[in-house]
């Protein structure tokens, strides 16, 4: 059966998919000590949805349960459901496992458009605790149990580096760069990495707020080079839409409350977010100021609501025991068995 994906609160938990897979342009990179440091001291230490690394490699199965799940609940392979936390949801609250893929869309900050040409996924649970109201999943999101919350794979940002910087350029600083970037051994290209600015919040039935900040990547730009900070980050509020197939184990018997949603169209946008200025771009000293600044002509920043936008498109899944006790041991069981 398919109904208006507005008409159940299941979207609100597709959307924190699309939210983590966010994480836009897309470069395996760490921080520099500089920059995590900076994040350690406000309690962010790690990469991803609340912080989770990203990785470069395939989601594995929480490594409490080491069989995959079987059958209808096989996209979630990394659910945290050895996790604590989740046998404190209240019954009939919200409590689940979310799995989704981003398999396409693109991100306009500016005049610069980035393909997203890679699949962007993401693992993790929703809980609720027990004085909440039901539906109301205001115990949030709880990562894997080993980090791998969001998997993501490198992204170009078309023009590369020599377009970022607006090459040539008449600042003497800017132009050593642009010539110091075709030179051998060095490369014009540019990826970018989105981090986590901070937690999701606002998380309602079809949308939700995630701040991130971008790093741009390339070696003449140092570790440090960023759109948006911790201190001012892009605020993102995306919306999703889609139409939703529901999905019961044979078993319902034994699984009598447990359904699993598939979203296979769902769409994620947002244009209304604003980007501030780049920083921290260059190898030190005072030319810094001035890629910064090269960076920040050429990609048009601060860049206003309205000049920029976000379309991800994706297959998204929830798996719920929704009215039932002990709904996060009733999920275990049923991913061994596949339900049956």
């Amino acid at each position: 059966m398919t109904m208006k994906a507005s008409n159940w609160r299941i979207l609100a938990t597709t959307g924190a998919v699309i939210a983590g897979a966010v994480a836009w342009p897309i470069a395996g990179a760490v921080a520099s000590p500089a920059r995590a440091a900076q994040r350690a001291s406000v309690g962010i230490t790690r990469f991803g949805i609340h912080d989770a690394p990203n990785v470069l490699k395939s989601a594995r199965a929480d490594r409490s349960d080491s069989a995959a799940p079987k059958g209808i609940f096989a996209p979630f392979t990394n659910c945290p459901l050895t996790n604590p936390l989740m046998y404190e949801s209240t019954p009939g609250g919200a409590m689940g496992c979310v799995a989704g893929d981003a398999v396409s869309g693109t991100i306009t900050i500016g005049p610069v458009t980035v393909p997203v040409e890679h699949p962007v996924t993401a693992q993790f649970g929703i809980w609720d605790p027990p004085n909440a109201s039901p539906n109301q999943f205001s115990g949030g999101v709880l990562p894997p149990a080993n980090g791998a919350e969001l998997v993501t794979s490198p992204e170009n940002v078309p023009g590369g580096l020599l377009k970022a910087l607006g090459c040539p350029n008449s600042t003497p600083s800017v132009e050593k760069l642009c010539k110091e970037a075709t030179l051998p051994g060095e490369t014009t290209t540019l990826t970018a990495l989105a981090e986590s600015a901070g937690p999701i919040t606002n998380f309602l039935l079809t949308q939700w707020t995630q701040p991130i900040m971008i790093q741009l990547i390339n070696p003449l730009l140092g570790p440090d080079c960023t759109i948006g900070s911790l201190d001012n980050p892009i605020v993102l509020n995306p919306s999703v839409t889609g139409t939703l197939s529901i999905e019961t184990p044979s078993n319902t018997t034994e699984f009598p409350n447990l359904v699993v949603f598939d979203d296979s169209n769902a769409v994620a946008t947002d244009d209304t977010f604003s980007a501030p200025v780049a920083q921290g771009c260059g190898l030190g000293g005072s030319a810094n100021i001035a890629v910064d600044e090269a960076i920040d002509t050429s990609d048009g920043l601060p860049s206003p609501s309205g000049a920029n936008s976000l379309v991800l498109n994706g297959n998204f899944y929830f798996a719920d025991d929704y009215l039932g006790a002990n709904m996060a041991r009733n999920l275990r069981a049923a991913f061994r068995t596949g339900g049956n």
